[in-house]
């Protein structure tokens, strides 16, 4: 994911938190809510994940799996999505695919085509 993309305000975090629509999976929780600066994405992973070392292993996972799928995301939200403990368990690729289901069911890709 391109740094241009990054959600880091904490008043950013708390309007998507505040005023976003839920969309769950397995392993994490999208919140999407409407965006004025474009598309941003943040990532939000709590102390229950794990330690250090694991919680910035998961968003290296989240960043990277994001990859894909940022050309297909609606460019008019903010989004944050919230790391349940399970994930860190999970490898690229099942982190990749996830992401491309939790987009899917909250209707936030736009177009087909394959996810890798």
């Amino acid at each position: 994911m391109q740094r241009k993309f990054r959600l880091k305000k904490r008043a950013a975090f708390a309007y998507v938190y505040k005023k976003g629509e839920k969309s769950a999976v397995q392993d994490m929780i999208l919140l999407a809510a409407r965006s004025r600066e474009g598309l941003k994405i943040g990532l939000s992973v709590s102390k229950k994940v794990g330690n250090a070392v694991t919680r910035n292993r998961v968003k290296r996972l989240l960043r990277e799996g994001l990859v894909p799928l940022t050309d297909r995301l609606d460019r008019g939200y903010m989004y944050v999505i919230v790391a349940k403990p399970s994930l860190a368990k999970k490898n690229y690729f099942e982190v990749r695919d996830e992401l491309g289901r939790l987009f899917s069911k909250a209707g936030k890709l736009n177009g087909e085509g394959d996810l890798s």
